[in-house]
């Protein structure tokens, strides 16, 4: 089998990686497709060839004719989307390159209902299913029945995003009123970072339900919860552990059959505490970025995601290791550590040996973290100098600290001094 991965090339971009790793040791020839050739999978040896096209964000159309003549020299079996932006472009274009290759996307109605974070949550809320109290106010509204309304704190976040981005948590009204205030007139397919949400604040594990659905039925079903985030107050899983939660897998299926879901998807879920209410968050349209976790605990996604696009189908997969842990040291063992003020403990949490927890640490084809490692300290030493001739943590050039805009625009590459979109950690 001959399979296209196509993504755009961001740090930390641990989901095409596995999918490359996982579709190589099957026996499936990889060719992994970006708008630049870095990123983690570009570098490892389990993929054969590598393809360049337009970002899909910045040029759409460039985006499906250049893969569309890539395809044509070179035919593959079957095209998957790993980031945001090629899912959401692949779902639009599908009918210009059917003809050359199997797509492995959602229907376009479906994909823009799962970003659209508000119209999610209705859906969901029609559905039966519990959601944070939800508002899309006004920039210039009163807030104090938005406050009376919500409570304190609250989370804003874009109505349309990935990856954290733009997400805050306001602790008073003031916070609150600077947050509104500073939302951004940059529109695209993936973000909105002009409407701005503003939900009740909801203590507690985040767990997921990763899935595989074939035209809106199960093939396959996964639970796990995140150990520790980066950051913490609500970001990636860098450090998960399988289980086995029915109920929560019955809660991303009635949502995922509604939309009529074809391919893979991450349906996020908050346990609250103080009531054992189970809370949707938000779906992620596409794999994840704690894909390994899965596949180590005996659910192989992305070559069962391959099978049902070039057969149609594939037989359902429900039994899995439950309790097993994994952890992604590079680059997130540092930067959770420089987060911790125990830094120490923080990084032996992550680098400890241990027979009983997995990583992503492969001996046999170590390039591609040796890259992560040199991107991440090059961002580290970048910071550190910026920090040395100005002791400020405002500096839109900080790496690590980059305000939304900043982050933005590296992701995009659209013209932002001393920024590269290498330096946006990816989800």
């Amino acid at each position: 089998m001959r399979v296209l991965v196509a993504t755009t090339c961001t740090p930390d971009d641990r989901k095409t990686l596995a999918v490359a790793r996982s579709l190589s040791k099957a026996g499936a020839s990889v060719t992994v497709g970006g708008d630049r050739r870095l990123g983690r999978a570009f570098f490892s040896k389990h993929v054969g060839s590598r393809i360049d096209y337009p970002h899909p964000g910045l040029d759409p159309n460039g985006f499906v004719e250049s893969l569309r003549q890539s395809l044509e020299e070179v035919p593959q079996d079957v095209v998957i989307p790993t980031s945001d932006y090629t899912s959401l472009a692949l779902s639009r274009f599908e009918g210009r390159l059917s003809e050359y290759s199997q797509i492995l996307a959602p229907g376009l109605e479906s994909a823009a209902l799962a970003r659209d974070k508000l119209d999610l949550l209705s859906l969901a809320e029609r559905l039966g299913l519990e959601v944070p109290a939800t508002r899309c106010p006004d920039q210039d509204g009163d807030l104090d029945p938005l406050v009376k309304a919500l409570g304190l704190p609250v989370v804003v976040k874009p109505r349309r995003g990935m990856g954290g981005i733009g997400v805050k948590i306001a602790k008073s009204s003031e916070a609150l009123g600077r947050c509104l205030e500073s939302r951004l007139p940059m529109v695209d397919d993936v973000f909105d970072l002009s409407s701005l949400l503003v939900q009740e604040w909801v203590p507690g594990e985040v767990h997921d339900v990763c899935a595989l659905f074939n035209r809106g039925e199960p093939r396959a079903t996964l639970t796990q919860r995140r150990l520790f985030m980066h950051p913490a107050s609500g970001g990636p899983g860098i450090f998960n552990e399988t289980t086995d939660e029915p109920e929560l897998k019955e809660r991303a299926t009635l949502l995922l059959r509604e939309l009529d879901w074809h391919g893979p998807a991450q349906v996020e879920f908050k346990v609250d505490p103080r009531d054992g209410s189970v809370k949707l968050i938000e779906v992620n349209g596409r794999f994840w970025g704690t894909l390994d976790l899965a596949i180590a605990a005996g659910i192989d996604f992305p070559c069962m995601a391959a099978e049902m696009a070039v057969h149609g189908d594939v037989e359902p997969v429900s039994d899995y290791r439950v309790g097993l842990q994994f952890r992604w040291p590079v680059p997130f063992a540092l930067l959770h550590a420089l987060e911790d003020a125990s830094s120490w403990r923080a990084l032996w949490r992550f680098l400890r040996p241990s027979s009983q927890i997995h990583s992503d640490l492969f001996p046999g084809d170590p390039l591609p973290w040796l890259a992560e490692t040199w991107f991440t300290t090059r961002r580290l030493a970048r910071r550190a100098g910026r920090k040395w001739k100005s002791d400020t943590s405002t500096d839109p050039e900080d790496p690590l600290l980059l305000s939304d805009l900043s982050r933005l625009r590296s992701i995009l590459r659209t013209p932002s001094p001393g920024l590269e979109e290498r330096d946006r950690p990816g989800n």
